[in-house]
């Protein structure tokens, strides 16, 4: 072996040896602290960085406060979610769109090969390409948040929330959320059932005994559009 394969085959058993997963005694992966490394840690309002929960088959895209209290802050991000495999919509075809009118042919080597794109004209192609597109979209199953109030009833904003720490455990599967609410700690921790669409919370805080901090569900209308948070 020459010197510079020396040199190559070395560095590369030192890389091995630092990136290796983490094995016992007995040669096992130790999997949850492999698993353990990869914690995800928030401690701001990022609406880039939602949390999600779910089995492979439900999902469900928290806020910072660990459910969707704030979904019309996340519109222009990462939208809040709940949605399933068995959960879609269309709106009716009553202009009776069909597939062929969102086909535009383009030539390959002498050859007209039909693709489906967005047409712009005429305005009967362009609109059966935005019908076909968005329909069957996926319905949004609804939203559970907080409502969380000052004394004299008025709503807490975003930007009167602090000392954000949430915490997503891949190992369990749970997101813990703690934030200060003005000057009160709200605790909130979050879990998929792992087989069924269902979610479960804890939620923790002085503010349930006063009336101040309540859960709030709401059932957006789809939209056909990319998120659907207002209702």
């Amino acid at each position: 072996m020459t010197n510079r394969l020396f040199q190559q085959y070395f560095i590369l058993l030192i890389l091995f040896s630092c990136f290796a997963p983490q094995a016992s005694a007995t040669g096992k992966i130790d999997r949850k602290a492999l698993v353990g490394r990869h914690k995800v840690e928030i401690d701001s309002i990022n609406i880039l960085a939602p949390l999600s929960v779910g089995n492979g088959r439900f999902a469900f895209t928290v806020d910072f406060t660990g459910l969707q209290s704030f979904p019309i802050l996340y519109e222009k991000g990462i939208p809040l979610g709940t949605q399933t495999e068995w959960g879609w919509h269309s709106f009716p075809n009553i202009q009776g769109f069909k597939f062929e009118e969102s086909l535009q042919n383009y030539n390959y080597y002498g050859r007209e090969v039909p693709f489906s794109v967005q047409i712009t004209t005429p305005q009967r192609k362009r609109e059966a390409v935005n019908y076909l597109r968005q329909n069957p979209h996926r319905l949004h199953l609804g939203i559970i948040g907080l409502e969380i109030l000052h004394p004299d009833g008025s709503p807490v904003l975003p930007e009167e929330i602090s000392s954000i720490k949430q915490t997503l455990d891949p190992w369990t599967g749970e997101i813990h959320s703690s934030f200060m609410a003005g000057d009160t700690p709200v605790e909130v921790t979050t879990y998929s059932h792992q087989e069924m669409d269902l979610i479960s919370s804890r939620i923790v805080s002085p503010l349930l005994s006063k009336g101040l901090l309540r859960v709030r569900m709401a059932f957006p209308y789809p939209s056909g559009q990319s998120n659907d948070t207002r209702f």
